[in-house]
C-alpha cells in the first residue's frame, strides 16, 4: 500500500471529515523524476488549491490572492500511505487486526486495523485495495475509541499519464500579485547564540527525536527550536521559544483530534501540538527541560573565550 500509494499515477474524488467540517476534494497524483507530484482541489467551501512537489506544498487562495507555502506536513488529513512507512516496525507500540473483506469507491478491499497498545497514540482503520494495494479509506480514532476523522475515496480511477503543469515548479503560472506567505518560520542556518539547549526526557514509550531545527518567527522576530517526535506513525512537534509573560502558566486544548499543550519555564514558552491524545502532549511539554550538562559545558567555554 504504500509503495502503491508512492509511486502510481492515480486520480479520483474523496470525502474528508472531521469534526463538523466537510471537504469535498479531487485529486491528481503521479511521481516524476522521483518526486512526488499531487494535486489535490477543493469542491466545496472557498475555492482553494493544494500543490505537492517532492517535500514542498503550496496552498493556494485565489479569492484572497494569496499563497502559503510550506515544507510537506508530517500530520497530513488526507489518503496517504506515507504515515504507515515505518509499520514494520511499530509492533511494541500497535497491533494489526485483519478486519475482513469490504468495498469503497465499488473497489473490493480489505480492512485492517492499527490499534495501539496504550494511551499515548491513536488508532487506524484503513481499507487496502484488493487489486492495486492503493488506500482506499483511512479513519483516525482517539484513546477511547471515538472516530476523529475519516477520509475515503467516492470514485478513483488508475491513470496511464498525467501532466500537472506545476511538477517542475512549485508556483508555475501563478500570476504575480499573489501574495507569499512562508508557512513555520523562516528556518536559519545555526542556532542563535546565548541559547540554552533544551531536550524531552523522558520521551514517551516508543517515541524518538527525528528531528531538530532552529527557526525564526516572522511575527515578534524571536528565535525558536523545533524538535519532531514520532514513534514512526504518531508524530507531534515541540517548539521552544523564549516569551516574555507569566512564567507559570499552563494550557491545554483539543480541537477536533489535533492536541496542544504549552507551559511556560522562566521566560520561555514550550508548546507541544499533533494529531496525538492530550496525554502524549501534556508529557512532552512536562518532559521538555533544559540540558543542564551541556549548558554547562557551553557556559565554560564562553568563560574561556572571554
Amino acid at each position: 500500500m504504500v509503495e502503491a500509494m508512492a509511486s502510481r499515477t492515480y486520480g479520483g474524488r474523496f470525502i474528508h471529515i472531521r469534526g463538523d467540517q466537510i471537504d469535498l476534494m479531487r485529486v491528481v497524483h503521479r511521481q516524476v523524476d522521483g518526486k512526488r507530484v499531487e494535486l489535490m482541489v477543493a469542491e466545496n467551501g472557498e475555492v482553494r488549491e493544494i500543490r505537492r512537489l517532492g517535500d514542498r506544498c503550496a496552498c493556494l487562495w485565489p479569492e484572497r490572492r494569496q499563497v502559503m507555502l510550506g515544507d510537506y506536513p508530517n500530520i497530513n488529513s488526507r489518503l496517504s500511505g506515507e504515515r504507515f512507512e515505518s509499520i514494520d516496525r511499530l509492533e511494541d507500540d500497535y497491533r494489526l487486526i485483519d478486519l475482513g473483506g469490504s468495498r469503497v469507491a465499488g473497489v473490493n478491499c480489505q480492512l485492517m486495523g492499527v490499534v495501539p497498545r496504550d494511551d499515548y497514540r491513536y488508532g487506524y482503520k484503513l481499507c487496502i485495495a484488493d487489486q492495486d494495494s492503493l488506500l482506499l479509506r483511512m479513519s483516525i480514532y482517539d484513546e477511547r475509541g471515538r472516530p476523529i476523522e475519516h477520509n475515503q475515496f467516492t470514485q478513483i480511477e488508475p491513470l496511464d499519464a498525467v501532466e500537472l503543469t506545476f511538477q517542475n515548479e512549485l508556483l508555475e503560472g501563478l500570476e504575480a500579485d499573489f501574495e507569499r506567505i512562508e508557512l513555520g518560520g523562516e528556518p536559519v542556518e545555526q542556532a542563535p547564540i546565548q541559547q540554552s539547549t533544551w531536550i524531552v526526557d523522558p520521551l514517551p514509550a516508543g517515541y524518538e527525536i527525528r528531528s531538530r531545527s532552529w527557526r525564526r518567527n516572522p511575527v515578534t522576530g524571536q528565535y525558536f527550536e523545533h524538535m519532531v517526535i514520532t514513534d514512526g506513525l504518531a508524530t507531534a512537534s515541540v517548539f521552544v521559544e523564549k516569551r516574555d509573560g507569566n512564567a507559570a502558566r499552563r494550557v491545554t486544548r483539543t480541537d477536533q483530534g489535533m492536541t496542544m499543550a504549552a507551559r511556560s519555564v522562566d521566560n520561555v514558552r514550550i508548546t507541544a501540538i499533533g494529531d496525538v491524545p492530550s496525554a502524549t502532549v501534556e508529557f512532552l511539554v512536562e518532559n521538555t527541560v533544559r540540558d543542564q550538562a551541556a549548558t554547562d559545558l557551553e557556559l565554560g567555554e564562553s568563560r574561556r573565550d572571554e
